[in-house]
C-alpha cells in the first residue's frame, strides 16, 4: 500500500510549462534568439538542461530565464491542475503523507503553494536551494526517505517526465508517470492520466 507520495511540481501539480516557456522565450529574445513556442516547450518538458543545450543558452540567458520565471504576472500564469488540491487533501485525510521534489527554486515554489493554499498538505521535501544533484540521480529521494523515515516499499515518486520516474526507481521506491499520451515507453511502475488516479494505485 502506498502511504508516502513524493511529487514533482512543474507539469505535475501545476500547469506551469506555458509560463516557463513564455519566460524562456522572453529570455532568448533579449539575446537575439528567436524560438518556436511549441519546440521550446517540448525541450523544456524533457528538462531545463536539454532546452538550454538545444538553444545554446549560456549562464546569462539561464539567469534571465530564472528572473522572468519569478515574474508572476507574466502570462500565462502557472495554476494547479484540476484535481491537485483535492488529491493532496484526500491523501492526508486517509493518513498518507505528501512530499515535494522539484528543481524549482524555494521562493517561487512556496509562492505558488501558498498562493493556492496547498502548502499545508506537505510534510516536507526538496527544492533547488538544497543543491542536490539533478534528477534522475536518486540522492534527493534517498534524503527524503531517510530524513522522514519513509518505508521505500510504501513510497512512490510521481512526475510528468521520465527523469522523475527514474529518480524514484533509482532510489528504490515506486515510480509513477503522469501523462495523457498513449503508448509511452517508460520505466514507470504505474501510469496515470489524471492526478486523482494516484490514490487508486496499488502495488
Amino acid at each position: 500500500m502506498i502511504k508516502n507520495y513524493i511529487w514533482d511540481f512543474d507539469g505535475m501539480l501545476f500547469d506551469s510549462y506555458p509560463h516557463i516557456t513564455s519566460a524562456f522565450l522572453k529570455a532568448l529574445a533579449d539575446f537575439g534568439i528567436e524560438a518556436d513556442y511549441d519546440e521550446a516547450k517540448a525541450q523544456l518538458e524533457i528538462s531545463y538542461a536539454t532546452a538550454y543545450a538545444y538553444y545554446g543558452a549560456g549562464e546569462e540567458i539561464r539567469e534571465r530565464h530564472r528572473q522572468y520565471e519569478h515574474d508572476y504576472g507574466l502570462r500565462p500564469i502557472a495554476v494547479p491542475f484540476e484535481h491537485t488540491a483535492s488529491t493532496l487533501a484526500a491523501i492526508v485525510a486517509s493518513g498518507g503523507r505528501n512530499y515535494l521534489y522539484t528543481h524549482r527554486g524555494h521562493e517561487s515554489t512556496y509562492h505558488y503553494l501558498n498562493e493556492y493554499d496547498i502548502e499545508r498538505y506537505f510534510s516536507g521535501g526538496v527544492d533547488s536551494s538544497m543543491n542536490f544533484p539533478s534528477k534522475p540521480v536518486p540522492d534527493a529521494v534517498e534524503w527524503i526517505c531517510g530524513t522522514y523515515g519513509l518505508d521505500k516499499g510504501e513510497t512512490m515518486m510521481i512526475g510528468d517526465r521520465e527523469i522523475d520516474v527514474l529518480s524514484g526507481k533509482n532510489a528504490g521506491v515506486y515510480g509513477c508517470l503522469f501523462t495523457r499520451k498513449e503508448n509511452v515507453a517508460t520505466a514507470a511502475d504505474f501510469i496515470i492520466g489524471d492526478i486523482a488516479e494516484v490514490t487508486e494505485v496499488k502495488p
